[in-house]
């Protein structure tokens, strides 16, 4: 799994907005931005669409035109109850992939 495959990077804004909601500040769009994540601006817009389709998150608008995709009211982006449950249950897969990713550090079948 590399950082910026669609998992590693839904994982990150879902914990970020899990950690806005639970110490109840707004997001800062500084932080939550494609530089910050070290991917491209479409593909940044491209997984809040996803995670917006797949209802974790809300408050995200996404406008097709003729010229391509408008995403506003990132700065009003909040987690939802089934981008919570997704964070609980993907934390125990990315604990087990981070102990398999170790042992394959020193395993050198894995390799």
């Amino acid at each position: 799994m590399s950082n910026n495959d669609y998992f590693s990077i839904a994982y990150k804004i879902l914990s970020y907005l899990k950690y806005c909601y639970e110490n109840g500040i707004d997001v800062d769009v500084d932080v939550l931005s494609p530089g910050t994540l070290n991917i491209s601006n479409r593909q940044f817009y491209q997984t809040l669409s996803m995670l917006s389709d797949d209802g974790y998150i809300k408050g995200v608008r996404i406008t097709s035109t003729t010229s391509g995709r408008i995403v506003t009211g990132i700065s009003k982006l909040e987690i939802t109850s089934s981008g919570l449950q997704y964070l609980k249950e993907n934390s125990m897969m990315i604990k087990a992939y981070n102990v398999f990713k170790e042992v394959g550090n020193w395993l050198p079948l894995l390799k």
